[in-house]
């Protein structure tokens, strides 16, 4: 049967028409926030909230239920801190900026906020509202501060990188791809310079033996890993080469001609001697600590399986830790030396094996190193 072929213009018109319909409707004005998150990350809010909010001269504070005291506490620690981040970070902060304020940690989970761009439509125009600052209330007022420095440290290195409007945002997003390592580290490192916390854990970090290159430890730990990377360019390449290794960063659109400029020498190379010199310096450090008091500490170690062990108190060296001993076991005479309480060398053998005599025993010498 054939239709007529007015009855097909009909048909495509019809088609047309309803996909015209479902387009405009979709780019119609809307009043209010959308946020762009992706399928399957959209996270379950048990409560609702209600929101209220305290304006500065430079934020937004929003709070929630029972939020009020808290929100009156970060308000005052944002402007108090900007200007010092804007100092280090050599950039102002161009709009009014919003900080979101959770009671918990809790509560912050139930948010969509954050795990995407967050897109604004407004009277048809669209607008990035990326500028925001989430925080929450953990009873650390110390903890509360860093939130509060990592948030805006964020917004002005987001603004600096990408730009404040969408499609400068899009354009520059889509050319400079940077780690996230790299920059949460930067964020990190501007809020926060270093402590003996994050000294530790870099600590526990290099000396574990996990760790073949640095890719493998951004990989486990991207925070700690950033974070450190930045520490270690003002060691090495001092402070401003922080700020100037991003700038050229965003300039070349690449890290290689941005490394090249700073250190000389490729970005993988960097990496490279990053772990070489926190390993060294490690080592180091532990080998110039002195643990245990002279003449305090105890050496058991098991001779065999029947349980026979001896107990001495060796003098160890305060800078090296390092302790030689003379052994005498079955008509041997050996003098031992040890490096690091397990790492063992015999420096002198002499003697015939021997029925006779003592099981083992051993006395400790005073070991000096030159």
């Amino acid at each position: 049967m054939q239709f007529p072929k007015n009855h097909l213009y009909l048909r495509v018109s019809t088609r047309l028409a309803l996909l015209i319909l479902l387009l405009w409707n979709g780019i119609s004005p809307l009043s209010a926030q959308v946020n762009t998150v992706e399928f399957g990350k959209n996270r379950v809010q048990y409560k609702k909230f209600k929101w209220q909010y305290y304006q500065t001269e430079n934020f937004n504070t929003y709070y929630s239920q029972q939020g009020e005291p808290i929100a009156k506490i970060v308000a005052q620690l944002a402007e108090k801190e900007l200007p010092e981040i804007e100092t280090f970070m050599e950039y102002g902060l161009q709009r009014r900026a919003n900080i979101v304020m959770y009671n918990s940690y809790n509560d912050m989970q139930q948010t969509n906020i954050g795990l995407s761009t967050d897109i604004q439509i407004n009277g048809g125009n669209t607008k990035l509202v990326n500028n925001k600052v989430i925080v929450h209330y953990n009873s650390d007022h110390n903890n509360l501060r860093i939130q509060v420095r990592q948030g805006i440290a964020k917004i002005l290195l987001d603004n600096i990188l990408f730009g404040d409007d969408l499609g400068e945002f899009a354009a520059n997003q889509a050319l400079l791809d940077l780690p996230k390592w790299m920059t949460d580290g930067f964020v990190a490192y501007a809020a926060e310079n270093w402590s003996t916390q994050l000294d530790d854990q870099l600590k526990s970090a290099m000396l574990s033996g996990r760790y073949r290159n640095f890719y493998q430890f951004a990989f486990e730990q991207p925070d700690l890993a950033g974070h450190a990377f930045w520490r270690y360019i003002e060691e090495i390449y001092k402070k401003d080469n922080t700020k100037y290794f991003l700038y050229l960063a965003r300039l070349y659109r690449n890290l290689n001609g941005a490394s090249n400029r700073i250190a000389k020498k490729k970005f993988k190379e960097v990496l490279s001697d990053f772990m070489s010199y926190n390993e060294d310096k490690y080592y180091k450090d532990i080998r110039g600590r002195r643990n245990n008091p002279k003449g305090t500490m105890s050496v058991v170690e098991e001779v065999n399986k029947n349980l026979d062990y001896y107990n001495f108190t060796p003098n160890p060296v305060a800078r090296s830790q390092a302790y030689a001993v003379v052994e005498f076991k079955k008509g041997l005479q050996c003098v031992l030396f040890y490096e690091d309480y397990v790492t063992k060398k015999v420096l002198l053998k002499n003697g015939v094996r021997s029925k006779t005599g003592p099981a083992l025993s051993l006395t400790s010498l005073e070991w000096q190193r030159e």
